[in-house]
């Protein structure tokens, strides 16, 4: 594994993209969609000691503040499904807060104004008419009704029970991730409170663009950190019992840069690099 340790989200964004560039250049990977990767092909884990200490965005990043803005608010809201063929995949904040969930409609044949009676008072003592049936619907995933984990799993657990190492939430859904073409990177989020009260996360991608996308995933998870944060302390009457937030840590297992795809956003990050490092290199003559 390699592992990378900074202050900030914008030095390890940095950081990450030297590290791949020295260890891969020269040997390239075809991903199964024919894009050419460098991939170190170990799991990178990246430690930000301070998450929200700047720069929280690298200076050689293509997405501006309002892109930023507007990814992270994605991750711990729900973007609710318009069923016309533009909605995407999946989005993150549906699967943390709206997790989908299956729920059986019961489905009645017409039947007469006594009958119809007659089974609307069976059905409050527990009874289900005969003639009726189910069928399996799933609610969530942007159409509500789902599961909210960030909630329940990780803000009301903590809140009642700060030692949980149970704060857990989950994107997979394998009834419709095993076969899908664009499944979501991020897997699993996790949070744990210290005893400095501080709030930490680990979060864990199966595949992550180390380049284009690390970055806006790291910054959206410090601010669902965040919001995390100022949830459970909404909880708390003992000003003593407040928590900050704390480090971010990322495990990617997939860690890749499609260099070729890439190339500009990829050489301004090099520059940047070279130019801090021949600065820092004239600081010591």
């Amino acid at each position: 594994m390699i592992l990378i340790r900074k202050r900030s989200i914008g030095q390890a964004h940095e950081e990450v993209i030297k590290e791949i560039a020295r260890r891969c250049e020269g040997h390239v990977r075809v991903t199964e969609d024919g894009e050419y990767t460098w991939d170190p092909e170990e799991p990178i884990c990246i430690h930000v000691d301070e998450p929200f200490s700047e720069p929280m965005r690298s200076g050689a990043s293509l997405f501006g503040e309002k892109f930023s803005e507007q990814y992270q608010a994605s991750l711990y809201t729900i973007t609710p499904r318009r069923n016309d063929g533009t909605d995407a995949v999946y989005t993150y904040g549906n699967r943390l807060r709206d997790y989908p969930r299956p729920e059986v409609s019961i489905i009645k044949k017409p039947t007469r104004t006594i009958k119809k009676a007659i089974d609307i008072l069976f059905e409050k003592m527990g009874y289900i008419p005969a003639h009726a049936y189910g069928e399996l619907v799933w609610k969530g995933d942007g159409r509500y009704g789902g599961i909210d984990q960030i909630q329940e799993s990780i803000i009301n657990r903590l809140a009642s029970n700060p030692e949980s190492r149970r704060a857990i939430a989950i994107t997979w859904f394998p009834i419709q991730d095993i076969h899908a073409d664009e499944p979501p990177c991020l897997q699993i989020i996790q949070c744990l409170i210290d005893k400095n009260n501080h709030l930490n996360t680990v979060c864990v991608f199966r595949s992550n663009d180390m380049l284009s996308a690390w970055g806006q995933n790291a910054y959206g998870l410090a601010h669902l950190q965040k919001y995390v944060c100022e949830q459970i302390n909404q909880k708390k009457t003992n000003i003593n019992e407040k928590i900050a937030v704390g480090w971010l840590e990322t495990i990617s297992i997939s860690a890749h840069m499609y260099f070729h795809r890439d190339q500009l956003e990829l050489n301004l990050f090099l520059e940047k690099i070279k130019t801090g490092e021949l600065f820092r290199s004239f600081q010591r003559r």
